[in-house]
């Protein structure tokens, strides 16, 4: 693909362009859903988006194409120096990713090392697995997504890469309660049957819930809860644009004390995961809380150029994609350090209290000061009495500071066990989050 590349590079490079950066990805997924314990929908999905950038006389221009062919790259090349020509100068110095300037040295056949493959599934496993649901009805997908992307610039950086991921999410019904689980990753042993017993068994546990007053209640948040708040929390403060704007929690007080000193916030680099942004600059690791005290956020090279960052871009680009993608800079793998407590020690120190297995509506652009969400649970909570889950409860509403919830007072416990979850702000992006412990957290209605 680098080599394809090279035609929307010249004919950027005719046009008169100072710099240029053209960035590929092609996209496959093949899914399959079911409801009532049936598949009722198996497929394929493919698509390819190619951005031109040109840079010409501090203005930057842009154009995307659907399609790789040498008519579709030229013609976007075209299209882009002509944006560059009507665009506003950036006013600030801006310059495109170049090799061994934060981008990495020129990959040669520009190929960085590629994903381990995830694990295999078919059908009939998950078929099988749908057996050991004991009556509760399931309804969900299984998705199998591969990226492949490339990125070249007249700077002299050319990388590529693939990496494949397969999610899993299983929702189940049981009269009038609802459990979920699933599983995210990229490697590791996918076990379709425990994923449909977990959510079967949580369903059935859900029958006949009770209702609760609102009010503030210790919580325990199982993983995928928690991964909700992450995201949330990363959407409004942890890209470059939230720091330039000051609505960033991070924004005016790097080395601050912001939470509790066994929280630790970070973009983390694993291995097999996609070492650059859709600019072509290596993804660095971040800090955004480092126990409790307040780090930096992630950047493009706009923003970084814009917040003044000596270091430059931390390699964090908005991926490409055909939909209506946020353009901001955004974490690629937030992780939320463990602690060293299992989930069940957890609930062991609450007297009476909420379990919530996830939550859903969730909107934390209240106050991203002070990382204020609302949100309702959803499949599974469970009152908490005497340091064990009991009875099933009807969802509720939070609303709350996240960030005040993480205090030293309010922060009960981590949990020592991460879980890996889809982020839904970039595409492929993912949230390795524990369980936690807060206390008073804020029910507001149901």
């Amino acid at each position: 693909m680098i080599d394809r590349l090279e035609v929307a590079l010249e004919e950027a490079r005719r046009t008169g362009a100072d710099e240029v950066e053209v960035s590929w990805v092609g996209l496959t997924g093949a899914f399959a859903r079911f409801a009532s314990s049936r598949f009722n929908q198996v497929g394929e999905t493919r698509e390819h988006v190619v951005r031109v950038r040109v840079l010409r006389e501090g203005k930057l221009g842009a154009a995307v194409a659907s399609s790789a062919e040498r008519e579709a790259l030229a013609a976007a090349a075209r299209r882009a120096a002509e944006a560059a020509s009507r665009a506003p100068r950036l006013g600030v110095d801006v310059g495109l990713a170049r090799a061994g300037a934060g981008a990495g040295a020129d990959a040669g056949a520009g190929a960085d090392a590629a994903a381990a493959q995830p694990p295999s599934i078919d059908l009939a496993d998950l078929t099988r697995a749908f057996d050991r649901a004991g009556g509760a009805a399931l309804f969900g997908a299984l998705k199998r997504q591969r990226r492949e992307s490339a990125v070249l610039t007249s700077g002299g950086v050319a990388r590529a890469h693939d990496e494949s991921w397969i999610d899993l999410q299983v929702i189940a019904q049981a009269g009038d309660g609802s459990g979920w689980a699933g599983w995210y990753g990229r490697a590791g042993r996918l076990d379709p049957r425990a994923v449909v017993e977990q959510a079967a068994t949580t369903a059935r546990r859900a029958r006949g819930p009770v209702a609760l007053d609102p009010g503030p209640f210790d919580v325990v948040l199982a993983p995928a809860a928690v991964a909700s708040l992450l995201e949330w929390m990363a959407i409004g403060s942890f890209g470059g644009r939230g720091a330039l704007d000051g609505t960033s929690l991070l924004a005016g007080r790097t080395g601050e004390l912001v939470c509790s000193p066994r929280v630790t916030l970070r973009e983390e680099v694993a291995a097999g995961e996609a070492p650059f942004d859709s600019e072509g600059v290596t993804r660095r690791a971040v800090d955004f809380v480092r126990e409790g005290r307040a780090g930096q956020v992630v950047t493009d090279l706009v923003t970084a150029a814009r917040l003044g960052r000596p270091d430059g871009s931390t390699g964090h680009a908005a991926p490409l994609t055909s939909g209506a993608a946020p353009a901001d800079p955004a974490p690629y793998h937030l992780v939320l350090d463990p602690g060293p407590l299992a989930e069940a020690d957890l609930i062991a120190m609450v007297d009476r209290g909420v379990y919530v297995t996830r939550l859903h509506y969730v909107n934390g652009l209240l106050d991203t000061r002070r990382a204020t969400m609302t949100g309702m649970t959803r499949d599974g909570t469970f009152l908490i009495e005497g340091g064990a889950a009991s009875r099933p409860v009807r969802n509720l509403r939070f609303t709350d500071s996240i960030l005040a919830a993480l205090g030293e007072e309010r922060l009960g416990g981590i949990g020592g066990a991460l879980v890996a979850h889809p982020a839904g702000y970039g595409t492929g992006g993912v949230i390795s989050a524990p369980a936690l412990l807060l206390r008073g957290f804020q029910f507001t209605g149901r």
